[in-house]
C-alpha cells in the first residue's frame, strides 16, 4: 500500500511539560484519547521512554481495528519526540512540541503505511476512508487532552481537508 503522511496540529491550554508527558507516554492514553481500544506495555524503560515499546489497538470510526507495536526513538523532552511503529501500520511518527504563553502547540507528523490485508486489498476506496479515519482520531485525541488537561469541554472545531 501506499505511504500517507498526516500533519496534524493541535492547541492546548497547558504548560509544554504536561501535554508532553501525556503524548509521550501510551500507559495514559486510555484517560484521555478514545480510539485506542488497547495499550500493552511491551517494553517498560523510565522516562523520556527511548527503547520502550507498547502495542497498540487502535479503533477506526468505520469499524476495522489495527494492531501496531510503537517504539520511542528519540527524545528530547519537552520538545521533540519520534516513534517507530510496525504492524498493520508501518512507520514514523514525530512530535513537535512549542510553548506560546499559556498555549503548547503540538505537530504530529505521521508517515505511515498500511500492512492490513483488508486494507491492502481495498487500496482504490480504503485510501480516502483511511485519511478520514485518521481526521477523526486525531481530533477524538486533540478534544481528549484538552479536556484533560483544560478541564473542561473542547471547543475548538477541526475541519475535515
Amino acid at each position: 500500500m501506499k505511504e500517507y503522511r498526516f500533519v496534524d496540529h493541535w492547541r492546548i491550554n497547558a504548560p509544554i511539560d504536561e501535554v508532553y508527558a501525556h503524548v509521550s507516554d501510551p500507559r495514559t492514553y486510555s484517560q484521555w484519547w478514545p480510539s485506542y481500544d488497547g495499550v500493552r506495555v511491551l517494553k517498560d524503560v523510565p522516562f523520556p521512554h527511548i527503547g520502550g515499546q507498547v502495542e497498540l489497538i487502535v479503533r477506526s470510526p468505520f469499524g476495522y481495528h489495527l494492531r501496531l507495536e510503537v517504539e520511542t526513538a528519540e527524545a528530547d523532552p519537552p520538545r521533540y519526540l519520534k516513534t517507530v511503529s510496525r504492524g498493520q501500520l508501518a512507520g514514523t511518527g514525530i512530535w513537535e512540541f512549542a510553548q506560546e504563553g499559556d498555549t503548547t502547540l503540538a505537530t504530529w507528523t505521521w508517515i505511515v503505511r498500511s500492512d492490513h490485508p483488508m486494507l491492502n486489498r481495498l487500496e482504490w476506496i480504503a485510501t480516502p476512508i483511511f485519511a478520514l479515519s485518521h481526521v477523526l482520531a486525531s481530533r477524538k485525541g486533540h478534544r481528549g487532552l484538552k479536556r484533560l488537561l483544560e478541564g473542561e469541554p473542547a471547543t475548538e472545531w477541526l475541519l475535515i481537508p
